[in-house]
């Protein structure tokens, strides 16, 4: 740890951090440090949840009965658009711009970047502050390959190339909580993250949701995301299609949900509520329509609006309205836990606006493949650049961006892309003095969940893949 944050950081300048920090609370003065659990569920819009405001079906009634004990994010933000950058992001503490852990293309081979060792990362900073660290990820595009692993004791990618159907959150459970529970009874501070794939498409959750959501539709649609483009791109995509996929995606939630309730009870039998943060958190959401989008990949609400949801000692129960970021997770648990903050870190605490306080004045941002999205607090006026014409949305008064002010209000327009490109440069800056990581070549295990989960067009052996027009992921 030292060695890497000196070369970004004098000797001296490390030094007297250490120092201070040792000499401001001597050992035996010190609280008991809280476990930490982050949670993170693919895919998961925050609009489908039932305290976010989803009426439609009760989708999550344990994650809302935790939520109910904690402090919900009403505003939280990720900082792109799909699942690599957005989780390097929430692991460093970083925008996209800063960590260039962007793609999974090189060329005409598969590959992926990775985060650059000189970035701090959360599992680095609880590792640092004496916790045991472990990881259980469903998603093998977040992998050891990329650098995720930096600083945890264990990492397992649970299940093999087809952990996206069937019963992935219950497999995820399996191998996370005798290990979460043995740790709570042995009474050494842990910190863990969980990767659920759920509900990531394809949108087949196992029975009896499948059949319950299923409902009577009798179209040629099965839940693949494939399936979904293809029609969607041919235009033949009819009302009922709609709500078919989206019951299929309410089905993906509410199993994940009833596993989440195991996940929580087992965790409360274990003593979990005495000294134990669980914080839970997206990646991204999903589109199904709205502004002519299917998946994820722009950045309106429905693929960057995300929950996060924190709980547990230290933490008030009630919401927080501020705007806040994914990238603020990270600096929020360090002040909780007394865990040093990472020196490239660009997000915010978010505990004194937990507590009442005020959250984020400057704009929130995200990225994806080009776009670039401000949001100011102020005003919720929302800046939309490089997905065709700019785009300017009243968020308060808008909430579903269909009406574009951008040409009746050009000064609001020019003061936050002002504020916009500052942030972007400084990403930018933070790179150059980091540097960027390798590109390595993915397993053929990763390249076939690639091509289950419908990003990339791949050959047999996985051995090629077919880029797209601007090279981006789709």
């Amino acid at each position: 740890m030292l060695s890497r944050w000196s070369v970004l950081f004098p000797l001296p300048m490390l030094l007297f951090a250490v120092e201070g920090c040792s000499a401001a609370v001597a050992p035996a003065e010190a609280a008991p440090k809280p476990n930490v659990i982050v949670v993170l569920v693919d895919t998961l819009r925050a609009d489908h949840i039932g305290t976010y405001g989803y009426k439609k079906r009760a989708t999550t009634p344990n994650l809302d009965a935790f939520a109910a004990g904690g402090m919900v994010w009403d505003n939280a933000v990720s900082q792109n658009a799909w699942t690599v950058p957005s989780v390097a992001s929430l692991f460093t503490g970083v925008d996209t711009q800063a960590h260039q852990t962007l793609n999974f293309r090189k060329g005409e081979r598969l590959a992926t970047d990775t985060i650059a060792d000189c970035h701090d990362t959360m599992a680095e900073s609880f590792k640092s502050s004496g916790y045991t660290t472990a990881a259980f990820i469903k998603s093998t595009v977040i992998s050891t390959s990329h650098g995720f692993s930096q600083g945890f004791d264990k990492f397992e990618v649970v299940g093999g190339k087809d952990q996206a159907w069937g019963y992935s959150a219950r497999d995820l459970n399996d191998a996370a909580l005798p290990w979460l529970t043995g740790q709570l009874k042995a009474g050494t501070p842990f910190f863990a993250y969980l990767h659920f794939m759920d509900p990531h498409s394809p949108y087949k959750a196992p029975e009896p949701w499948y059949s319950k959501y299923k409902g009577t539709y009798a179209g040629k649609l099965d839940g693949a995301h494939v399936g979904l483009e293809d029609a969607f791109k041919a235009k033949t995509v009819s009302a009922a299609d709609w709500e078919y996929m989206l019951a299929l995606y309410d089905a993906e939630i509410e199993y994940w949900d009833t596993e989440f309730g195991r996940f929580w009870k087992e965790l409360q039998a274990a003593g979990a509520a005495k000294n134990t943060i669980v914080v839970l958190v997206a990646d991204h959401g999903e589109a199904f329509g709205e502004h002519q989008n299917v998946f994820h990949g722009n950045l309106y609400q429905e693929n960057i609006h995300i929950p996060v949801i924190f709980r547990g000692p230290g933490v008030k129960q009630g919401r927080m309205k501020g705007y806040s970021q994914l990238i603020d997770v990270v600096p929020t648990l360090a002040e909780l836990s007394a865990s040093p903050k990472g020196r490239t870190w660009q997000g915010k605490s978010m505990v004194a606006a937990m507590g009442g306080g005020a959250g984020h004045t400057n704009p929130v941002y995200s990225e994806y493949a080009g776009h670039r999205m401000a949001i100011e607090p102020s005003t919720g006026l929302k800046l939309i650049l490089g997905d065709g014409d700019a785009k300017l949305y009243d968020l308060p008064n808008d909430p579903s961006e269909r009406v574009n002010l951008h040409g009746a209000r050009a000064a609001d327009a020019l003061r936050i892309k002002t504020q916009l490109q500052s942030r972007f440069s400084a990403g930018q800056a933070l790179s150059k003095q980091c540097g960027a990581g390798k590109s390595e070549a993915m397993s053929a295990e990763q390249c076939e969940m690639l091509k289950a989960l419908g990003y990339v067009e791949v050959d047999k052996d996985c051995g090629e893949i077919k880029n797209d027009d601007d090279g981006h992921q789709d």
